[in-house]
């Protein structure tokens, strides 16, 4: 069946065979054909590829739960009490939890804190916050605990901030290599060690610098922690540092590249950047072609001249060594009879793509239907209703002609994805040339060198004018539905994607802080420079009342456009192999906001509002499918070395100096 022919100039044994009509569709799908074959003037357009991506999006089941929402009707509100993206409760989710555990709010040897402390203290971080283990003010801070039958308790929500503007931020450097020397001489192995504050309950309010330290699970148990408190406390007090919580947890750092052979799960939305895997915006998911390793394009530069001198017309992309080669303990060696090919889309997640295209294709047919049947009422008013209902019917019929027109452009999209992009050989970007071994800077520049350059087939680079950062995309369903519903953003979203003002108000408490708080209206974001290591350490961003505030974005292969709130101190980081380093920290902009990174987004660039590149991010912290904490290496410092390897290297519209 051509799957480009009318439903209406269907023979009724095309119909039969297809099963439209039949219960062998899920019912929404054959109302759906029943209302255009109805109404062949307005939805005579509507084509079987149409109604295909419809089933494939939404399969036929086994008949739903009385009461159970039809996953083809409109959607509610999202504040309704009855909508599919309410959330229970904080107060049922306790109770589900722990009413029938009498245990759990108590404290049970070798803890030293309840399991519900652990659980809860840090809600709201992330989807699933890591387990506390101890913290210094236990006593004289309480953690609010339920009462026995209060079902309107409400667990606190906590928010991550950086700690800039405390007495903490000037000794930083000084006093975070002496706690960490402090764990050594009680043998305790550590992850990350952050100066952060916290915000509670969306107030703007924030508690007392906490040094935050990250432990390995099973490494040390509460009492160990316990009692290295005391000199981490006693070398603030040296430094003049009081009023300072100590707090230990649970975390380990991960590579945020994507497994090999995991399949990603199906759950963010079709209406995000639809041809965003195919452009030469930054953030293009790529994959190693040899196992399907996933991870996300930093930025693209150019060569200008060789070591010798000589011109150079090649381009070259950059991205981490360890979404590059699979081996990261040693310095990749360019061989031209296996060369190390860069996929633009791994296997998966070319997939994701045709399924995305094909869950917007749906959406429109959904809102076709929708605008068919508007129409039909405007009709009615403009009959007998004057100039008002007449105005409300010519804007209906325009957008009625849009959406039949962004099918068209839909299935354009869809046929040339398949055509051009379905083979891997296709999608090959360019070929790995540098990549040394993943390792640690020494003095002043003591971070991870997680660094791989692949030179790109030219000609892939046809469109390529400079590099920016694409916030013309879709941000998933999922977090749509959470940011529209949060009482932490204060504004609204207009159809299905931010627009520049939403952006604004992401990025700027203040929006009138400066004359330069602004994004372009195409929404393509130019990386205007590298932020120099003084502005890296301390950013010259105000927000309210004059006080240091930086949000900053990335776009990734896995989580796609995300906001998240700058450290703009750095983190002390020891991974599994007790190797140490300093890294950018970026926290998660609310609990509403979801993860900053996860899985596929090594590689990201992570920029200001103004286009300021700030680090490329490498790991994160992940607890339970959930993360807190992503970490990075300066963006100047990645300067540094691809100048090391490329003396004469020219970064397509970023300002380096």
């Amino acid at each position: 069946m051509d799957e480009n022919k009318k439903i209406i100039d269907l023979t009724p044994e095309e119909l039969a065979e297809l099963g439209y009509l039949t219960d062998r569709v899920a019912p929404g799908v054959k109302k759906r054909v029943e209302e255009v074959l109805a109404n062949p003037k307005l939805l005579g357009d509507v084509t079987v590829f149409m109604v295909e991506c419809t089933i494939r999006r939404n399969p036929r089941q086994a008949a739903a739960p009385l009461g159970a929402a039809d996953p083809l009707a409109p959607p509610m509100s999202p504040t309704s009490p009855t909508s599919p993206t309410s959330t229970v409760s904080d107060a049922d989710t306790v109770f589900s939890r722990y009413s029938s555990n009498s245990l759990a709010l108590t404290v049970v040897t070798p803890d030293l804190i309840s399991k519900y402390e652990s659980d809860f203290y840090y809600h709201g971080l992330s989807g699933s916050p890591p387990p506390l283990l101890w913290r210094s003010d236990l006593e004289e801070n309480p953690f609010p605990v339920p009462a026995p039958g209060d079902r309107f308790f409400s667990i606190p929500v906590k928010t991550a901030h950086d700690a800039i503007d405390t007495p903490l931020a000037a000794v930083w450097p000084t006093v975070c290599p002496a706690i960490v020397a402090s764990f050594k001489s009680h043998g305790i192995k550590y992850t990350a060690v952050k100066p952060v504050r916290f915000s509670i309950n969306s107030d703007e309010h924030l508690g007392p610098a906490v040094v935050w330290i990250a432990i390995p699970p099973k490494s040390s148990e509460a009492g160990t922690v316990r009692d290295a408190t005391p000199d981490i406390l006693r070398i603030l007090a040296d430094a003049q540092i009081t009023g300072v919580a100590v707090e230990w947890y649970l975390g380990t750092i991960k590579r945020l590249a994507n497994p090999a052979l995991m399949a990603i799960e199906d759950h963010t939305s079709a209406a995000f950047g639809l041809n965003h895997p195919f452009n030469v915006g930054l953030g293009v998911p790529i994959a190693r072609q040899s196992d399907d390793a996933q991870g996300t394009l930093t930025f693209f530069f150019r060569e200008v001249q060789d070591k010798d001198g000589n011109p150079s017309s090649r381009i070259l992309g950059v991205t981490n060594k360890h979404v590059a080669c699979l081996d990261t303990t040693t310095n990749y060696e360019f061989q031209d009879t296996d060369p190390q090919h860069i996929l633009v889309c791994g296997d998966r997640r070319f997939d994701l793509a045709i399924e995305d295209i094909e869950e917007k294709v749906d959406d429109c047919f959904r809102d076709l239907l929708g605008l068919t049947s508007e129409l039909a009422l405007a009709e009615v008013k403009a009959e007998s209703g004057g100039p008002k209902y007449v105005t409300a019917l010519a804007r209906k019929k325009t957008a009625h002609a849009d959406k039949t027109a962004d099918s068209k452009t839909l299935k354009a999209l869809f046929d040339e994805a398949k055509a051009d992009w379905a083979d891997a050989n296709k999608r090959r970007l360019g070929i790995v040339e540098w990549a040394p071994k993943i390792s640690v800077g020494t003095g002043d520049r003591p971070y991870t060198c997680d660094i791989a350059t692949f030179v790109v087939h030219e000609d892939k680079m046809t469109n390529f004018e400079a590099n920016a950062l694409d916030f013309a995309a879709f941000p998933s369903t999922s977090s749509l539905s959470r940011l529209s519903s949060s009482r932490l953003l204060t504004h609204t979203f207009s159809g299905d994607r931010y627009n520049a003002r939403q952006l604004e108000k992401l990025f700027w408490s203040d929006v009138t802080a400066s004359g330069d708080n602004s994004i372009p209206e195409d929404l393509q974001l130019p990386i205007a420079r590298v932020l120099p290591h003084h502005l890296v350490i301390t950013p010259d961003s105000v927000g309210k009342d004059g006080k240091p505030e930086l949000v900053v974005a990335k776009y990734g292969s896995k989580t796609k456009l995300t906001l998240g709130r700058y450290s703009k101190l750095m983190a002390y980081v020891c991974d599994d192999l007790g190797v140490e380093s300093q890294e950018v920290a970026v926290f998660n902009y609310n609990k509403a906001s979801g993860n900053f990174s996860d899985h596929g987004d090594s590689g990201s660039l992570i920029v200001t509002g103004h286009g300021d590149a700030i680090a490329v991010l490498h790991s994160g912290m992940p607890y339970e499918g959930y993360s807190h904490v992503t970490f990075g290496m300066p963006a100047y410092h990645v300067i540094e070395l691809i100048r090391a390897e490329y003396p004469f290297a020219e970064f397509c519209g970023i300002a380096t100096n």
